[in-house]
C-alpha cells in the first residue's frame, strides 16, 4: 500500500491534539530615564491594531540604588491571544522563528507556557527581533489535554510550524506587519 506525504502529514496531524492559545501577556521594564507612554506606543505595535489591550497594568519598583523602575504588563486572552501569536509569528524575521523552532525547548517553561524576548530598542523602530538583554518579554499560555511535556512541546511545534507553513517564502523581513 502505498501512503502519499500529505495523507501522512494528515495522519501525523491527527495524533496531535489541538492547542488553544488562552492568554497573550507582553511585559517590559521601564527604567527611571524612560517613557512609559513610548513604551506603550511601542508595544501597541506588537499587537494586531484589534486585539491591543485597553489597558495596561503597571507596577512600580525601587531599583538597587533608589532609582524607580516601572514593570508595565499587557494581557490578551481567548481569539485575540491567538490573532496575536499570528499576527507576532509574521512579523518575526525568518531566521528568528527557525531559531525558535530549532531550540524550542529552550523557549518553554515547565508548564508548557512558550517564552520569547524581543529587542526593546528595535521594537521602537517597528522592528522585531529577538535579544535576551533589556528585553520586551512574551509568555504565550496554552490549553490542551496533551499529558506530557514531550506530547505538548510538540503540540507547540506544530503549533508554530502550520503558522510557518501558511506564510510560505513571503514574509521574510523583519519589520512588524501591519
Amino acid at each position: 500500500m502505498t501512503v502519499f506525504n500529505g495523507a501522512r502529514k494528515d495522519m501525523r496531524e491527527a495524533r496531535l491534539p489541538q492547542l488553544e492559545v488562552v492568554s497573550a501577556r507582553i511585559s517590559a521594564i521601564v527604567h527611571a530615564t524612560e517613557d512609559v507612554d513610548r513604551i506603550l506606543q511601542a508595544l501597541s505595535r506588537v499587537f494586531p491594531e484589534e486585539s491591543f489591550p485597553s489597558k495596561a497594568e503597571t507596577r512600580r519598583f525601587h531599583g538597587h540604588f533608589g532609582n524607580e523602575i516601572r514593570m508595565v504588563n499587557l494581557i490578551v486572552r481567548g481569539g485575540p491571544a491567538r490573532s496575536f501569536l499570528e499576527h507576532l509569528w509574521k512579523s518575526l524575521p525568518s531566521f528568528d522563528r527557525a531559531s525558535v523552532l530549532d531550540a524550542l525547548d529552550k523557549h518553554l517553561d515547565s508548564s508548557g507556557g512558550l517564552h520569547l524576548r524581543f529587542d526593546k530598542q528595535e521594537v521602537f523602530r517597528g522592528i522585531l527581533r529577538m535579544k535576551d538583554q533589556d528585553p520586551i518579554k512574551i509568555h504565550l499560555s496554552f490549553q490542551s489535554r496533551i499529558k506530557s511535556d514531550l506530547e505538548l512541546s510538540e503540540g507547540i511545534k506544530q503549533l508554530l510550524e502550520s503558522l510557518e507553513n501558511s506564510l510560505g517564502d513571503s514574509t521574510n523581513h523583519s519589520e512588524i506587519a501591519s
